[in-house]
């Protein structure tokens, strides 16, 4: 096929990635949602991780991330936003990411940006790198956590009858975007404020 690129060639795994999830994800299965044999992939992409690796910059690259406010706590919550953001869109890609242990130029050059929000929030470099590290595992925990709730299957109702303080909570309708908010900006509060505690003590 003459107008077979990576590019191409990435974003067609990542509709069988989205369509049929990760146990679909193979050079085989790509070529034939192509149309093309597998030895013509092999022209563009090295190995299923070369794949892999582009699949997941395309989906880094699919929601458009804001311009710096120029104030860093601002920053990290709309670079969180933004994580969120493409994360639901494509939620099967973070699987695909750890089964292949993709890093990349681009995911690199996020996280050197995350660190740089923190620089500017006076911590020492311990404890930037310390806030840094603490807040992305939290804020990638429950961007997770989020996606395997959307999959759960609610308890019975009488179940939840037993339980009055349970029963409210599955009985009303969060803004799950408003507590996402909430949630990341208090991590980001509370981490830089305990460690700045520590570090005039």
């Amino acid at each position: 096929m003459a107008d077979l690129s990576a590019e191409r060639i990435a974003n067609a795994a990542l509709e069988l990635v989205d369509s049929e999830g990760v146990s679909a994800f193979t050079l085989r299965g790509v070529a034939r949602r192509l149309n093309v044999t597998p030895m013509a992939l092999y022209h563009h992409v090295a190995d299923k991780e070369e794949l892999a690796a582009l699949v997941v910059d395309a989906v880094v690259k699919s929601v458009p991330r804001d311009d710096g406010s120029g104030d860093w706590k601002e920053d990290l919550w709309l670079m969180s936003r933004w994580m969120r953001a493409y994360t639901l869109k494509h939620p099967s890609v973070g699987q695909l990411r750890r089964a292949h242990r993709v890093w990349t130029p681009l995911m690199l050059s996020t996280t050197n940006d995350w660190f740089g929000y923190w620089r500017q929030s006076g911590l020492n470099e311990e404890n930037t790198i310390k806030a840094a590290g603490a807040c992305g595992l939290a804020i990638y925990g429950l961007i997770n956590e989020e996606l395997n709730i959307r999959n759960m299957t609610l308890p019975k109702p009488e179940l939840l009858e037993r339980i009055r303080n349970v029963q409210a909570v599955f009985e009303q309708k969060p803004d799950v975007e408003s507590m996402f908010e909430l949630t990341v900006r208090s991590v980001i509060d509370g981490v830089f404020s305990r460690l700045s505690a520590e570090q005039n003590a």
